[in-house]
C-alpha cells in the first residue's frame, strides 16, 4: 500500500490524501488554500483515470474546493453524503462566482462531478473488488464523514476534519464504529497547541456578550463561516431564549440552513434546529438589508473572516458605534480582516480605514478536536498503529507527536509517500 499525501501535509488546508493497493487507487478529499491575494493554491496533480473512486469527507472548499478540475476528462465516482454533496454545489458556485478566473472548472465540470456522486450513510460499506471502503460520522460539520480503507488485507482511516465533542449542531465521531488494529491513521491536527474551553462556558459567556449589547441599545454582527459554524451560532441564541430582537441570517449562511434543514435525521436535536430555523429572518438582498439596520438586531452571516459576503456590508455600517458589538466565533487566519480587527481594533479595506468603536469580542466555537480528543482519538487505536498527522502546522506537529512518546509518523511538506 502507498500513501501519497498531495495536500495538507505540513499546512492547514488543500487537504487531499491518496492510497493505492495492487488493484485500486482511490483520492480521499481535494481540496484548495488560498494564498495572500485570495488567489486559490492546489493540490498536487493526479491523473483523474487512474482513481478507482474519490471520497469526499465535507463541503467546506479546503477539502473539496479542487474537486470539479477531476471532472474534465474522467469521471471517477464520488462517494460523500447526500447532504455533503448538496453543499458542496453550494460552495463550488458560490467559488467561481467569486475565483472563476483563476480556477481550472466551470458549472460545466461541477456538475460532471455531481453526476458522479454516489451518494452514502453512516455505516455503508462499499466494496471494490477485494478492497472495501466504510464511512463514519466524524462529528465535525453536517454530512461530514471519516473513511474506513481496507486495502490489500491492511486497514486505514482517513478523518478528515472530525470532532469527538458534542455541539448544539452535531453528536460527536462516532469513533467506536473504527476498528482498535490499524495499520495506518491519516488524521487532521489543526488544534494540537490546546484544549477547547468546556461548551457549557462558552455558551454561556457568548450569550452574556449578546445580550449586554442589546441591553446598551446595540446591535450584534456574528461573522460566521458558511457551513456549520453559523448555524451553530443561530441555535446557541435561540437555546438561550434570546429573542427579543430579530435574528437575522443573511448571505449564503440562509441557503446552507435551507439545505441543511433537508436531513434532520444527522443533526443532534432536529426540534432545535426546526426552532431555529423558524425563528431566524433571512435577508435576500440589499433592499432588505438597510431595513435590518434600522432596528437593533443580531446578524448571522458570512464571511467568517471578514474577507467578503454580507458580513462585510454589515460591518462597514455597525463598526462605528459604540453601542454595538463584532462577535468573532471563529478561527481568524493571518492577513485577513478578522485577525487585523483583533489585533489592532481596525481594518484596512481597499483604500478605507475604518476605525472600531464598537465592541470586539473572540469566542472559540470550534468544529476540531482539540488536544486532549486528538490525544482521546489516537489512544482509541493500537499502539502498533502509525499515525500521519495532516492538516497542521509542521512544528506544531512534531511537538504533539514528542509528547506523546509514539512512533508516529509527521509529515512535513505534501509531496510526501509512505510505502508500506
Amino acid at each position: 500500500m502507498e500513501i501519497q499525501i498531495l495536500g495538507g501535509g505540513g499546512e492547514v488546508g488543500r487537504m487531499a490524501i491518496l492510497v493505492k493497493g495492487s488493484r485500486n487507487a482511490f483520492l480521499m478529499d481535494y481540496g484548495v488554500n488560498f494564498d495572500d491575494e485570495g488567489h486559490p493554491v492546489f493540490p498536487l496533480h493526479v491523473r483523474p483515470r487512474d482513481l478507482t473512486a474519490v471520497m469526499l469527507s465535507h463541503s467546506h472548499l479546503d477539502h473539496c474546493g479542487a474537486l470539479p478540475s477531476l471532472y474534465v476528462s474522467a469521471s471517477p465516482p464520488l462517494y460523500a453524503t447526500k447532504l455533503t454533496t448538496e453543499l458542496a454545489e453550494l460552495m463550488f458556485k458560490d467559488a467561481i462566482k467569486l475565483s472563476g478566473y483563476y480556477l481550472p472548472y466551470e458549472d460545466d465540470e461541477v456538475r460532471n462531478a455531481l453526476r458522479q456522486a454516489a451518494p452514502v450513510e453512516y455505516g455503508t460499506t462499499v466494496t471494490f473488488g477485494d478492497d472495501k471502503a466504510t464511512f463514519v460520522n466524524a462529528g465535525h460539520v453536517p454530512g461530514s464523514m471519516m473513511t474506513y480503507l481496507e486495502v490489500d488485507g491492511r486497514g486505514l482511516v482517513f478523518t478528515g476534519d472530525f470532532n469527538l465533542s458534542e455541539s448544539n449542531l452535531l453528536n460527536g465521531a462516532d469513533v467506536s464504529m473504527l476498528p482498535k488494529d490499524l495499520d495506518y491513521v491519516v488524521m487532521e491536527a489543526t488544534y494540537t497547541s490546546g484544549n477547547h474551553p468546556p461548551k457549557e462556558e462558552l455558551d454561556k459567556a457568548f450569550i452574556d456578550a449578546v445580550k449586554s449589547t442589546l441591553e446598551e441599545g446595540g446591535s450584534v454582527l456574528i461573522p460566521s463561516f458558511t457551513i456549520g459554524r453559523a448555524q451553530e451560532i443561530l441555535m446557541t441564541i435561540v437555546r438561550n431564549n434570546v429573542l427579543d430582537v430579530p435574528i437575522i441570517v443573511d448571505g449564503l449562511a440562509r441557503m446552507a440552513n435551507q439545505v441543511i434543514a433537508k436531513y434532520p435525521h444527522l443533526l443532534r436535536d432536529p426540534g432545535l434546529y426546526e426552532k431555529a430555523m423558524k425563528a431566524s429572518v433571512e435577508v435576500l438582498g440589499n433592499y432588505y438589508r438597510k431595513q435590518v439596520l434600522r432596528d437593533q438586531s443580531i446578524i448571522i452571516a458570512p464571511a467568517g473572516m471578514l474577507k467578503g459576503g454580507a458580513s462585510l456590508y454589515y460591518f462597514k455600517r455597525l463598526a462605528r458605534d459604540k453601542r454595538n458589538a463584532v462577535i468573532l466565533p471563529s478561527f481568524q487566519a493571518p492577513d485577513t480582516p478578522g485577525f487585523e480587527l483583533l489585533s489592532r481594533g481596525a481594518v484596512r479595506i481597499g483604500n478605507e480605514e475604518i476605525r472600531v468603536n464598537a465592541k470586539i469580542y473572540w469566542f472559540d466555537f470550534s468544529a476540531h478536536s482539540g488536544l486532549r480528543e486528538l490525544i482521546s482519538f489516537i489512544d482509541h487505536f493500537s499502539s502498533k498503529t502509525k499515525v500521519i498527522l495532516v492538516h497542521t502546522e509542521p512544528l506544531a506537529s512534531i511537538k504533539f507527536a514528542q509528547s506523546l512518546g509514539r512512533d508516529l509518523y509527521v509529515t512535513k511538506v505534501s509531496g510526501e509517500r509512505i510505502i508500506d
